[in-house]
């Protein structure tokens, strides 16, 4: 058996990460486009972030196009899993439904994983 270093969020860890992402959040939100008439294919309608457990994701919402079964639906853009003050994991969310950790963004600083979802084509809106 080994032993892996894993640090719990705070509840007030939790709320100050999620101000700290805030700007990042509008920034996104700066590159959806408005929904096209008719609108034929999915499209990104917003972006938002939620906690669960120790993992902070930025979730894009989609308004679904033409004979949709559902009118929205979500989908991860990164995931960042708390690994102390102010260090995290980063995570991009393939096409096949999972979470990919990407080894050259473990254990970066806030400014790190900010400049890699902004910049990284891993983490484009569509």
């Amino acid at each position: 058996m080994m032993w892996v270093y894993s640090p719990t969020a705070t509840k007030a860890q939790k709320e100050a990460i999620s101000r700290q992402f805030e700007p990042l959040i509008e920034e996104l939100k700066k590159n959806i486009k408005p929904l096209p008439e008719p609108q034929e294919f999915n499209q990104c309608v917003d972006v938002f972030s939620k906690w669960r457990g120790n993992y902070f994701y930025i979730m894009q919402k989609y308004k679904t196009g033409e004979g949709g079964i559902k009118d929205y639906f979500d989908i991860g853009l990164a995931r960042l899993e708390f690994y102390g003050e102010n260090r995290f994991n980063l995570a991009f969310f393939r096409h096949t439904g999972k979470w990919e950790p990407i080894h050259m963004y473990e254990d970066i600083s806030f400014e790190e994983a900010k400049k890699a979802i902004l910049e990284d084509p891993m983490f484009q809106m569509f």
